[in-house]
């Protein structure tokens, strides 16, 4: 999933000296009294200091989440903050921010160094990798199974990041209610990638979701 949020970096409670981003508005296409309030804990990020294997991080996280017995969940994936890219592992739905530094600390035993701690406030595009569970809704049309009022259509072709945006701008000036959040993605079906929109309403159901796909 492709999206773009506001993120800073954290002070405290995490391990000394490292570069851990926090996303304080995770869904930017609420606002107002809108904004939902079912969204905390927000998602931290924890920078790398460089690429890593995919599967060796997969691995290593699965190893640190059963050790820690926390019900969090970690994908891999990247941060595009002023042109610059960090590589960064996402951890979302962690209850406790006192477990960071402790995570951090296993990942450095098992050989992931992170990145020195640097002052981010702003805007940015997040890349991540992550497993999806879903359900046929309708014709081209997904519910994520895990929850968190999520949809999926597909889209007939690839956008670009700024075509997707214009196109979002342009449902949004055009739909009555506009309270809806949006990512661009993909997903792997049995005959290759399925090029998606992920739609994030607290009240949608499938009309709803159609009447965005409509537009789009």
């Amino acid at each position: 999933m492709i999206k773009e949020e506001k993120v800073k970096s954290l002070s405290e409670k995490i391990y000394p000296n490292t570069m851990v981003l926090e996303n304080y508005e995770p869904y930017p296409g609420y606002y107002g009294k809108n904004i939902p309030t079912d969204v905390i804990p927000r998602s931290v990020f924890l920078v790398l200091i460089r690429e890593y294997d995919h599967m060796f991080l997969a691995r290593t996280m699965l190893k640190i989440s059963k050790e820690r017995q926390h019900p969090c969940m970690a994908t891999y994936g990247t941060i595009t903050i002023d042109d610059k890219k960090y590589h960064c592992i996402r951890i979302k739905n962690l209850r406790c921010f006192d477990e960071i530094p402790k995570i951090q600390e296993r990942f450095i035993e098992y050989g992931v160094d992170f990145r020195r701690s640097k002052t981010i406030n702003g805007m940015a595009l997040i890349s991540i990798e992550k497993t999806f569970l879903l359900e046929r809704f309708d014709d081209g049309i997904y519910l994520d199974l895990a929850g968190d009022n999520k949809y999926y259509f597909e889209l007939p072709v690839e956008l670009s990041w700024n075509d997707f945006k214009q196109i979002t701008s342009k449902v949004k000036n055009n739909i009555t209610n506009n309270f809806f959040d949006a990512a661009l993605g993909y997903f792997w079906k049995l005959e290759g990638p399925q090029d998606v929109v992920r739609i994030y309403d607290l009240k949608a159901n499938l009309e709803r979701v159609k009447e965005i796909q409509d537009f789009t």
